[in-house]
């Protein structure tokens, strides 16, 4: 019976002298790689790199550069044109190139014609179409812009979040090692009470078989915070290929709250959300989409002028028959397009454009009461995250007097070594869990500020 115990101690002293070099080891390779990170970046760092080179940010601000060019084409139809064009044609009998301008007025004939001429075109009167052009031209943009801002608050949330919780698994990371520490303390004092024969053996087995547990754990930690980072950096924008190139560095603490109520909240929110925003310039647009259609009753007037020389090939305009081989020839007048039947498109385009503004209105709607339940979401979580933070923080206290009583015991012989595991267990858990609801804490707060239709980036700030 003797040989088995010592064969057993044995096993698991080797097994724990294994476990701390893979430990070690693993926190060698991890001062190694933060040694060698080539920037560290705090919050607001992370969050000016994501504003600078997020793609989905970048994305949008090219979609808001071409509804500003559509806005520009929108007014360009104010404007006369003017367009230079040129002809040749080629008759299957001769023609005159010069129009007789007299009777028996003696002409030149030519199977190639050459026709070069400069023609304007302003358009005076379109019943509306064209103000109604500009203006939806103008919301399209506005609209965009509104659409940018959403997506700036969501990546600017995200990042923030993403990088909380990697300032989180540190903490645990810390609060893991710091256990391993302590189970290591113990097994020391395990050891010696073992040697005077005031412990049994498998109090020390106990306490090797927590480790592993620890160990296996501690590994699992590094690599979630790796994909954290991982993600961080592509929120980032940045280039990861395999280990990221850079780390974060920051302090995890209980954030400051001021106090709202529901109704401040709510009006705030509809005065300040860019998804309203977006939903109320797409509704204007409909609007004047329907006036665009409705244009289409109304005749258009429109000017013209035309300045050009009409000759033939080869040219030559010393004729036997001495009549005009080329002529330059002007023109210009008023055009009048008075819709009198279309078959029931314009009557189609108009309800169509009327349906559309219909869904338009109903969109914003359901944008309104999207931000109320945003709203109420947020305050709630909030409050409940912020009320967690006191009670884990109380349990942490609790936890630690606990373990420090247990310990105090075990050494004095009062009570058994499976007491002082659970309570170092029950530490462990209480400061993860107290991490965990001072990053839902921000996480909450950043979400109602979200909510509110602040700008995130200038509450970290």
């Amino acid at each position: 019976m003797g040989t088995f115990s010592f064969g057993a101690l044995g096993w698991w002293a080797l097994f724990r002298t294994l476990a701390k070099c893979a430990l070690l080891w693993s926190l060698a390779i991890g001062a190694v790689g933060a040694a060698s990170a080539a920037d560290i970046f705090t919050l607001k760092d992370c969050i000016t790199t994501a504003l600078e080179k997020n793609p989905e940010i970048r994305a949008q601000r090219y979609g808001l550069e071409a509804a500003q060019q559509e806005r520009t084409k929108a007014r360009a139809a104010y404007w006369p044109s003017l367009d230079a064009q040129w002809t040749y044609s080629r008759f299957g009998e001769p023609q005159r190139l010069v129009p007789a301008h007299a009777n028996n007025d003696p002409g030149v004939f030519d199977r190639d014609m050459v026709d070069t001429a400069l023609i304007g075109r302003v358009l005076l009167f379109e019943g509306g179409r064209r103000a109604a052009a500009v203006r939806s031209a103008e919301l399209g943009a506005e609209r965009t812009l509104w659409d940018l801002t959403a997506t700036t608050h969501d990546v600017v949330l995200n990042t923030a979040s993403v990088f909380y919780k990697i300032l989180q698994s540190d903490q645990v990371v810390r609060a893991t090692e710091g256990s391993l520490k302590a189970l290591d303390a113990q097994a020391k004092l395990v050891q010696d009470q073992l040697d005077v024969g005031r412990a049994a053996p498998v109090d020390l087995m106990k306490i090797n078989v927590r480790v592993s547990s620890l160990t296996q754990k501690l590994s699992s930690l590094r690599a979630d915070r790796q994909v954290l980072l991982v993600f961080l950096g592509r929120l980032m924008g940045l280039e990861v290929a395999g280990r990221p190139s850079f780390e974060v560095s920051g302090s995890l603490e209980r954030p400051r709250v001021s106090p709202m109520s529901q109704d401040e909240a709510l009006r705030e929110a509809m005065e300040k959300r860019p998804e309203k925003k977006a939903a109320q310039a797409a509704a204007q647009a409909a609007a004047q989409a329907v006036r665009a259609a409705r244009a289409d009753h109304w005749p258009q007037v429109s000017a013209f002028g035309r300045y050009g020389l009409r000759h033939g090939l080869p040219y030559d305009a010393d004729e036997p028959s001495a009549g005009l081989s080329h002529e330059d020839t002007w023109a210009m007048g008023m055009q009048v397009d008075v819709p009198l039947f279309r078959g029931g498109a314009v009557q189609a385009n108009v309800q169509q454009a009327k349906l559309l503004e219909h869904r338009a209105r109903e969109q914003l709607r359901a944008v309104e009461l999207e931000i109320r339940k945003d709203v109420e979401r947020a305050l709630t979580v909030l409050n409940d995250a912020m009320e967690r933070t006191d009670v884990t923080r109380s349990a942490l206290t609790v936890a630690e007097e606990t373990l420090r009583i247990e310990r105090e015991k075990y050494a004095a012989g009062k009570n058994s070594i499976n007491d002082v595991l659970d309570a170092q267990a029950a530490l462990l858990q209480a400061e993860v869990e107290y991490s965990q609801a001072v990053v839902d804490a921000h996480i909450a707060l950043m979400e109602r500020d979200r909510a509110l239709g602040r700008d995130p980036a200038e509450s970290l700030r």
